[in-house]
């Protein structure tokens, strides 16, 4: 099982595309610096100030990492997908 880390840097990989390169750095050195929760949030409000539309898939597996964490599902509840 890969662990949240893994999980949060490949979603951002998957996503990087929709966001600018600033937001995935700063996603990135959260990552980097073990502030998984703040990263989660941080990549979670630019996909939603951005508009970015995520698949079904990605919406579920950013559901189920903000679960594990233990996070708001208000990070998340509003952002688009298909």
């Amino acid at each position: 099982m890969k662990t949240l880390e893994q999980q949060l840097r490949e979603l951002l990989d998957e996503l990087s595309e929709r966001l600018t390169t600033a937001d995935c750095d700063q996603v990135r050195e959260l990552v980097d610096a073990n502030e998984l929760g703040v990263a989660f949030e941080n990549l979670c409000t630019q996909l939603f100030e951005r508009d970015a539309v995520c698949s079904l898939e990605q919406y579920r597996r950013i559901e189920s990492i903000g679960n594990a964490m233990g996070i708001s599902a208000d990070y998340w509840k509003n952002l688009k997908s298909t």
